[in-house]
């Protein structure tokens, strides 16, 4: 499993639920790089406490080897047990202080809450690349699946396990569902690539009313936007805003000759019903996100989309390089991790490992 360290170089670890593992994976990499490679760490939302603040259950530190650069809040950083050197101050402030780049002096501890957008977390990884780290780590939050987009780590380990439920056959389904959704296809006509892009940038550009826009010095993220376009590859319509909150009102812009509906935000289930509802059979359409991570659908949804020949395709494709399991659940229940293994590996071919029974 080591050699997924070789082949990336920067990598986020996102999770399916709390306690699905993803922070005991974290450490089993982190101390895969001891003496190999200078680490850099940080993440989306709060890690390495000794007590889940949602839970209220012990969870695993973070545990970090001197050398490790770490982007962390202030609050944070007073916390940890490691000695760490500070760098350099950002001007990325978060609820628990500005954001700072450090370098462990010693092994130990830490407690991780780095910025809450990927265009923040973009600039703090070329910033610790900046001083030196080789590696870069990024452990995700609940919910936080962001963190799996390709515009930010080169690849991604998905953590799952009993903490999903005590039916074991719900955590295969489960997991293999997110796993299909994440790792949707790249859309390769160029030609419609270049037509959102354009549409994209014209329709805020113009808009006086985009709230969505936030500038710092990461960059910027721009505001979302909506594109449709016919059959004869040009667009009929587009917006600055998103399809999320006004699913009728975009539906009304779809008709038979709707080929690419793409938009920047989330694509859920409340459109998904009405769309099928409101479109014709004979409808060849293709819905188009930035990456997986922008697709909320069941797999019910998912299925009745590929019924009616309704491909689903993404700007960047996400590189989800392996899935670790977690047996064991904080409500004192455990799963058989050989048969989670054995039943996903059925259906997904990349590497699917239990951290704690790795040598």
């Amino acid at each position: 499993m080591i050699s997924i360290l070789e082949k990336y170089n920067s990598i986020s670890f996102i999770g399916m639920s709390k306690n699905a593992g993803k922070t005991t994976t974290l450490n089993y990499f982190i101390d895969k790089t001891r003496g190999k490679y200078t680490l850099g760490l940080s993440s989306i939302g709060r890690d390495g406490e000794t007590i889940d603040r949602v839970t209220q259950t012990e969870k695993p530190k973070v545990y970090i080897y001197a050398g490790t650069i770490v982007a962390t809040c202030v609050n944070c950083y007073k916390l940890s047990d490691a000695t760490l050197e500070i760098l350099c101050v950002t001007n990325i402030n978060t609820p628990l202080g500005r954001i700072i780049l450090t370098r462990a002096v010693s092994d130990g501890y830490v407690e991780i809450a780095g910025p809450s957008t990927t265009s923040d977390m973009k600039y703090i990884i070329d910033m610790m690349k900046k001083w030196g780290a080789q590696k870069i780590f990024i452990d995700g939050a609940l919910s936080r699946k962001s963190l799996a987009s390709p515009t930010v780590a080169e690849a991604t380990i998905l953590s799952t396990g009993a903490s999903l439920s005590n039916n074991i056959s719900k955590v295969i389904k489960e997991t293999i569902l997110s796993y299909s959704l994440l790792n949707i296809d790249k859309l390769k006509n160029a030609k419609i690539n270049k037509l959102i892009n354009s549409a994209q940038n014209s329709a805020c550009e113009s808009e006086n009313t985009c709230i969505n826009v936030v500038e710092n010095k990461a960059g910027t993220d721009y505001a979302t936007s909506l594109v449709i376009i016919n059959s004869h590859e040009t667009v009929s319509y587009k917006d600055c805003e998103t399809i999320l909150g006004r699913e009728t009102a975009v539906i009304e812009h779809i008709d038979i000759n709707t080929r690419y509906i793409y938009t920047s935000g989330a694509i859920t289930d409340t459109f998904v019903d009405s769309l099928l509802k409101n479109i014709s059979k004979k409808s060849n359409l293709s819905l188009i996100v930035d990456d997986g991570t922008k697709l909320f659908i069941s797999e019910e949804n998912k299925a009745k989309l590929a019924y009616r020949k309704i491909d689903l395709f993404a700007l960047n494709k996400i590189n989800i390089c392996a899935i670790t399991v977690n047996p064991f659940s904080a409500q004192d229940y455990s799963i058989d991790s050989n048969l989670l293994i054995k039943e996903l590996k059925k259906q997904i071919q990349i590497p699917i490992f239990d951290v704690k029974g790795v040598q």
